[in-house]
């Protein structure tokens, strides 16, 4: 009996750790997504200035769901910077710049 409770505990932790690594690469992804988006309102702005999800979406057609438009946040944006984040779940997934890694935690990143 005690053997099959620290199964099923065991099991409990690893479909955890497998449901947050779900959630981290699928706000990396929607990040990576979004990457020639940004690039292209950078070229076509002289740099990053101004750009809010709505722009991105008004300007570039950009098709986002509800739930990615509410946890988007474009922060820092300048003439050669910017910090994109989004959300799932407990994960953020973020990029600071065109040429910065895409960094995921489970606290903001953007600030």
């Amino acid at each position: 009996m005690v053997l099959a409770l620290i199964i099923v505990g065991v099991g409990a932790v690893r479909a955890r750790a497998a449901m947050q690594s779900a959630q981290a690469n699928a706000a990396a992804s929607e990040i990576r997504i979004l990457n020639p988006v940004v690039s292209a309102y950078g070229l076509d702005n002289s740099g990053y200035t101004g750009m809010t999800p709505a722009a991105l979406e008004q300007e570039y057609g950009v098709q986002l769901d509800r739930t990615t438009v509410s946890t988007l946040t474009i922060t820092g944006t300048s003439a050669s910077s910017y910090c994109v984040q989004i959300r799932d779940g407990a994960w953020y997934a973020a990029q600071r710049g065109p040429q910065g890694a895409i960094e995921t935690s489970q606290t903001p990143i953007c600030r």
